[in-house]
């Protein structure tokens, strides 16, 4: 569990659950957790011998760098990994990532958008204030099966994203679907 100071002014704490075994970490979960207790998860990874199953795991990583100094400005690029990426392409008859994120700017706060059909997300990111994020990565694919030529399958991933460990986070009510 993540170890921080309680702030009951915030809607959400984001925390980490490990499970292992034998001194063998076996697998990670993040999720939200409201004050009344309800959980919203958000990212899993299993292990096998130390490193991530990615056949099984659905998880983001992200890192957001300064430019300069002295600027407000942040270059950002945000990975992610499910389990469908191990589904050839030449199943997938279309595919639609969606990555919102909040951009305060002054005294206004704005939904910034990206659509790409790609696990690998680069951004500009501009932060006047307290240098914290939120974002959102909603990834659709929409997959051909054998056994059923005119129907397709459809394959959802969400995940919240998130710098602060209490958070107000907008985008964990699309964990709720």
């Amino acid at each position: 569990m993540n170890k921080t100071k309680t702030d009951t002014t915030k809607r959400y704490q984001r925390i980490t659950i490990q499970q292992g075994n034998e001194n063998e970490l076996t697998a990670e979960f993040e999720a939200y957790v409201t004050k009344e207790h309800d959980t919203f998860w958000n990212t899993s990874k299993y292990y096998k011998n130390g490193v991530i199953d990615s056949s099984r795991s659905s998880f983001f990583t992200y890192k957001i760098d300064r430019q300069k100094e002295t600027d407000s400005i942040f270059k950002g690029e945000i990975k992610f990994f499910s389990p469908a990426d191990s589904i050839p392409d030449s199943r997938i008859d279309s595919r639609n990532v969606t990555f919102v994120y909040l951009q305060k700017e002054k005294d206004s706060v704005y939904v910034k958008e990206i659509y790409t059909d790609k696990n690998t997300i680069e951004f500009e990111y501009k932060n006047y204030e307290n240098y914290s994020f939120e974002g959102h990565i909603m990834d659709l694919r929409f997959i051909k099966m054998d056994s059923l030529p005119d129907e397709l399958l459809l394959n959802r991933n969400y995940f919240t994203i998130d710098t602060k460990a209490w958070t107000d986070n907008i985008f964990v009510d699309l964990l709720k679907e």
